[in-house]
């Protein structure tokens, strides 16, 4: 008789994410302005809350040591079901979109895979691909030819029982893949000391049934075939080729271990909104005392949004740059200069097709070697009005530094040498 999941085996998935969309929902919390996620008291409250919370005691942590809570945030931008957004006051929060709606309606079955495919997708494994996706095809194939409940220690992946990552700096895949029902494990733990990256963080794990009758699915599936953002990084991912670089939904590939005819809906693709007859207000700053305001409509780019910047601070164009939209330097998620090695490219960004918020804050890298960061926060979204034709300084304060200051004051220490 062929393997069939029962509702027990995506319930606790099921069960923490309803309840971490009810505290969205009933708390409305503030998220915090450096970055942008739920703050420690919302963290701590809604831990205690999740059928398996973390053993902590005080709301002392930031959300990236709460891994599932950290997930279940993440899914909500992956899937795009709430969107970032600022009251009157400022204050940044998640609404939710017309795609919650959608997956409210969905079973818990359709539900769970909704969530798993938006994962297997979006999910940046950069990490885990940090040699080759081999890494992630072994995590995979273990656990499909794993017994269930049979526990696993540290070589069961990579078959060298010095060397695991799935113990060590992969180990919150463990989280992840437990948070979806694969398997459960063990944490380690040594008195009076703290564990690292490199340390062993997981003692054991242990394959569930419905984990490995999953991943006997996956194994056929291979991710680097799936995942966006690793299609992304191999110049292989275009968003219009989607449809037909996998026609066939991930979804629809995990029929056979689930209940005959559950498995018919999932939240519909978004179209993207391109916004028409609107402006933009960025404020660009190099510190407090020392910024720029530029406007510029929905028709212009991040590209000319950077050829702005680099005429507001009389710099010349002459460097590599990027725009980090997360506000993290070096993080993948950015546009570069259009001459650069990598894409996506600042010049195909246009300011209409990306989703903004009012008081939204990215990140300005210019010059790799004297490596100038400009804070770029949206101001106003002067909607209904019409486009600017050219990008426009409207307000300036504070005198810009030289470029090549460094270069200057070596000439005049030279100088006076001399």
């Amino acid at each position: 008789m062929s393997y069939i999941a029962s509702g027990q085996d995506i319930n606790s998935t099921i069960g923490d994410f309803i309840i971490f969309l009810q505290f969205l929902e009933e708390k409305k919390p503030i998220l915090s302005k450096r970055n942008r996620v739920l703050g420690k008291n919302d963290l701590f409250e809604l831990n205690q809350l999740l059928k398996f919370p973390k053993d902590v005691f005080l709301p002392n942590f930031q959300q990236e040591s709460y891994p599932t809570i950290d997930l279940m945030f993440q899914l909500t931008q992956w899937g795009k079901l709430y969107k970032k957004n600022t009251d009157t006051k400022g204050n940044l929060y998640l609404e939710a979109t017309s795609r919650k709606a959608e997956f409210d309606n969905l079973n818990r079955f359709e539900k769970y895979n909704f969530l798993f495919e938006t994962f297997w997708t979006q999910y940046d494994f950069t990490d885990v691909f940090r040699f080759s996706e081999s890494d992630m095809d072994e995590f995979i194939q273990t656990i499909a030819q794993s017994r269930p409940n049979q526990k696993l220690i540290k070589g069961a992946f990579s078959k060298n029982e010095s060397y695991d990552p799935v113990f060590t700096y992969n180990f919150i895949l463990v989280y992840y893949f437990s948070f979806f029902g694969f398997c459960t494990f063990v944490p380690n733990s040594i008195e009076n000391k703290k564990l690292y990256k490199y340390d062993d963080n997981i003692k054991e794990l242990t394959p569930t049934e419905f984990g490995v009758n999953i991943c006997k699915i996956l194994v056929t599936q291979n991710i680097a075939d799936w995942n966006i953002p690793w299609l992304e990084s191999h110049g292989m991912y275009e968003e219009d080729d989607e449809p037909d670089a996998n026609p066939v939904p991930l979804f629809m590939h995990f029929k056979p271990i689930f209940p005959n005819g559950v498995l018919k809906h999932t939240v519909k693709d978004l179209v993207k909104k391109v916004v028409k007859n609107c402006n933009y207000t960025f404020k660009v700053s190099l510190d407090a005392t020392v910024w720029r305001k530029i406007k510029l409509s929905y028709k212009h780019s991040l590209d000319d949004l950077h050829l702005s910047i680099q005429k507001a601070f009389d710099f010349d164009n002459d460097h590599l740059y990027a725009f980090f939209m997360d506000g993290k330097r070096y993080s993948r998620n950015a546009y570069n200069s259009p001459w650069g090695n990598e894409g996506p490219y600042a010049n195909e960004a246009i300011l209409g097709n990306l989703d903004w918020y009012t008081g939204q804050k990215i990140l300005y890298y210019f010059d790799y070697g004297d490596s100038w960061e400009f804070a770029v926060q949206l101001l106003t979204i002067h909607e209904d009005e019409p486009p600017i034709a050219k990008a426009t300084i409207i307000e300036i304060k504070g005198k810009a530094p030289s470029q090549y200051q460094y270069y200057e004051e070596d000439e005049e220490d030279e100088e006076l040498d001399g």
